[in-house]
């Protein structure tokens, strides 16, 4: 079987966690590495690729002079424009990172231009593929049930991602997971409130995003979920847990390959733990290929990516409001 000739385009750190697997992958060929900085184009080619691979500064380029079968978008959201685009029209499959976009104008035309065309699609929401997570998912009877979960940081970050214009704000940018796994147990949602607010950053030049937040989900289902957020926690630890109640089960995740499962319609509640060293980013690599393999569907294909920033970007209208803000 032929190896799925692959591009990264964004050579920073993040896109590392995808290369470190596609490198040694019997399924793919890493042939192409582009950034805006030839120099991390060049230094992913010299640490992953081989004597066939090449670098660009331009993806259009790169599209056209490379044979791609798959390609992995790792920038950063304010950098998003026609790559998508042109994955679809050169037929190449295509991964990308979350947040898809910081519009919902451009992330539903990505998701247009990826049905037009056939392409296989997947979003980067890998907590869905926790080992953890899929349990709970294979135990629910039905979408009613209640949420709090915690993401918890304390990090400058990167310059871009302090900048509101640029990240979207930790909400969009980094607890939109959360917000990606209420979907997948519940439903879609129907109306969302939020309170943010700078606590811990007000001295920071330039940082013009919400440091605490509370967000609290109701679902067409019934379900009610609550998301408190911060970068205001404890320096070095990145904490991201959440309990999950529904009719018969509580389930406790400590991350989303480990959580304590009590079946709470038994006296006295029996319990079990799934506990995994799952790599999430593997698993949802190996979706990917398995999809483009067999013609069918990711896990988490980019109509998920579009759904998921709706809600999010819905509950930061909800805070600049200071109202609930109900969702199409």
């Amino acid at each position: 079987m032929d190896k799925l000739r692959t591009g990264i385009i964004g050579c920073g750190r993040f896109a590392k966690r995808h290369a470190t697997h596609l490198a040694v992958l019997p399924d793919i060929d890493l042939i192409g590495f582009c950034d805006q900085v030839i120099e991390n184009a060049e230094s992913y080619c010299q640490q992953y690729g081989n004597a066939q691979s090449r670098v660009y500064t331009d993806f259009a380029k790169m599209f056209t002079e490379l044979d791609l079968d798959l390609v992995y978008i790792c920038l950063p959201p304010f950098t998003h424009s026609s790559e998508v685009e042109l994955a679809c029209h050169h037929r190449v499959n295509l991964l990308i990172e979350k947040p898809i976009a910081l519009t919902m104008e451009l992330a539903r035309a990505m998701a247009r231009q990826v049905q037009a065309s056939g392409v296989k699609s997947q979003v980067g929401f890998m907590y869905r593929y926790g080992e953890a997570a899929l349990a709970l998912k294979r135990e629910l009877q039905s979408q009613l049930g209640f949420m709090c979960a915690r993401y918890a940081c304390n990090s400058l970050h990167s310059a871009w991602w302090r900048e509101r214009s640029k990240s979207g704000g930790q909400l969009v940018e980094q607890v939109i997971h959360l917000f990606d796994l209420t979907r997948y147990y519940f439903g879609e949602p129907t109306q969302v409130f939020s309170m943010q607010g700078n606590l811990f950053h007000r001295s920071v030049p330039d940082y013009s995003i919400e440091d605490a937040s509370g967000t609290v989900i109701h679902f067409a289902s019934g379900a009610i979920a609550t998301i408190a957020a911060t970068n205001g926690a404890i320096p070095g630890r990145w904490d991201c847990d959440w309990r999950i109640c529904v009719p018969g089960l509580t389930a406790d995740f400590a991350d989303a390959n480990h959580a304590v499962f009590y079946q709470t319609d038994q006296t006295p509640p029996n319990s079990f733990t799934v506990s995994s060293e799952q790599d999430l980013y593997l698993a949802e690599t190996l979706d990917l290929i398995a999809a483009i393999r067999e013609d069918r569907q990711t896990a988490v294909p980019i109509e998920e990516g579009v759904r998921s920033l709706h809600l999010a970007l819905a509950a930061m209208r909800s805070a600049e409001q200071n109202m609930p803000v109900d969702i199409e």
